[in-house]
């Protein structure tokens, strides 16, 4: 099962009504909805709503909203479950969870409200972040050395051991002057461990202007979270910070079942739910989907083979011209076969087979190949084929094949996977204690269930 067809059938099992505890009761404008009493803030669901109508001018405030109450639940529950350590443990991304959230927060807010934030920036001295920085001490290269090692030294890992992580605590890369007036100060390690891999090896080997760059991002960072802390509260943007991390939490999950992944990617769920899969499933799914299963039996071919590339061309335009490719291979080719119209007869998929016969394989049937490079040692002369599929037997592998239960098996771990999670996220949604502000609502519901 594809990736677009497991997420299509996730979402076909969460459309369907799943709570019958939803109600209208949140009348309060700062609120979109309460969940378990706890609140989901309208500026969340504005800020991504309007996230999502940059790509999709159609969609409905309503939609959103729905989400962000799925994914607060199925996270929490997930939280419970698996543990936020081990969700995020693995996922590729390289920067810490909470580093993450505060880029993703500040970068959203930078494309919604950018005319509002040049304006700030604009009302700094020089109309630069530089206005905000009160001290940037020099760094002395002994100081990066007993931090970082010396630079050209040979290095297994980019960590720094618990003494160094103090060293670079105790070092002030600049001290700055939020808008709102509020002092702070970035320390080595603030920088540091704000970095994904790459970023901590330019730290690592001195790279020119890295540490002043990766300082002033961080800067850059922190003002649009102090500008926002001032205009939206700190509690709403807690709660957008909350709805990311929900997000990202689901991500993880829908990867731990298989979606978003592809079909080898590693997912010790599906690796045990595939060695669940007996030869009776294996077989049930064959039946059913057996054209996933086709392969090429044998064809019947013919080929023209040329010692130079000018003659593979010259042979290639004749057959362009319509010219029969067995009166071509009798005026162009140099293989022994030549006489016989460069006939290679039925070549089976059983066996080992060359090159020229996976060539014939890649063909489609009745239409010459272009000509191609014998792939020889760099000691042996070239030469071109040109190759005709006259020919193409289908068939179907055997269900008792290898590749038949390693196939079948992974597509049924990555259903019943894919229905677990339905059932969890169903589950949370109608366990929960739901109210809605109606108000904030401009499209029918979709898989919430209003009560009476």
């Amino acid at each position: 099962m594809s990736v677009s067809a497991a997420a299509a059938v996730l979402a076909a099992a969460v459309s369907a009504p799943a709570s019958a505890a939803v109600r209208y009761g949140v009348e309060d404008p700062a609120l979109a909805a309460r969940i378990d009493a706890a609140p989901l803030h309208a500026f969340t669901v504005d800020v991504l709503w309007r996230q999502a109508r940059l790509a999709d001018t159609k969609a409905a405030r309503s939609s959103t909203l729905e989400v962000l109450v799925a994914e607060r639940l199925l996270a929490a529950s997930a939280r419970r479950q698996w543990g936020e350590a081990v969700l995020l443990t693995g996922q590729g991304v390289g920067y810490a969870h909470d580093v993450a959230l505060d880029d993703q927060i500040a970068a959203l807010l930078r494309n919604l409200y950018r005319d509002q934030l040049e304006q700030t920036l604009a009302q700094l001295p020089g109309g630069t972040l530089d206005g905000l920085i009160v001290g940037e001490p020099v760094i002395s290269a002994a100081t990066l050395d007993a931090v970082f090692g010396k630079p050209g030294a040979l290095r297994l890992d980019y960590s720094l051991s618990p003494a160094q992580v103090e060293q670079a605590k105790a070092v002030t890369v600049l001290s700055y002057r939020l808008p709102g007036g509020g002092k702070a100060a970035l320390s080595l390690y603030d920088v540091y461990r704000r970095q994904n891999v790459q970023g901590r090896i330019a730290l690592h080997t001195r790279q020119s202007g890295a540490l002043k760059q990766q300082a002033r991002q961080a800067l850059g960072v922190a003002a649009v979270l102090d500008w926002a802390q001032a205009r939206f509260g700190a509690a709403a943007l807690a709660d957008l910070r909350q709805a990311l991390s929900d997000q990202a939490i689901t991500l993880a999950v829908q990867r731990l079942h298989g979606i978003g992944t592809d079909t080898d990617s590693g997912s010790a769920l599906l690796d045990r739910l595939a060695a669940q899969a007996d030869m009776q499933a294996v077989r049930a799914y064959y039946d059913q989907h057996r054209d996933e299963f086709r392969r090429i039996e044998k064809v019947k071919a013919r080929h023209v083979r040329t010692d130079d590339e000018g003659a593979a061309q010259a042979a290639y335009a004749a057959l362009k011209g319509g010219m029969d490719f067995a009166a071509v291979a009798r005026q162009y080719s140099a293989a022994d076969d030549a006489a016989h119209g460069g006939d290679l007869g039925w070549i089976g998929a059983s066996g080992k087979t060359g090159w020229l016969q996976q060539l014939a394989f890649a063909q489609p049937p009745g239409t010459p190949s272009r000509p191609v490079r014998a792939p020889v040692g760099p000691h042996d002369k070239a030469y071109w084929e040109i190759v005709l599929v006259e020919q193409r037997i289908d068939g179907y592998q055997p269900p008792e094949a290898e590749s038949v239960r390693y196939v079948a098996s992974r597509a049924i771990a990555r259903s019943t996977a894919i229905a677990q999670l339905a059932a969890l996220r169903a589950r949370a949604v109608r366990e929960a204690d739901i109210e809605l502000n109606r108000s904030l609502l401009d499209a029918p519901l979709r898989v919430l269930e209003v009560a009476p």
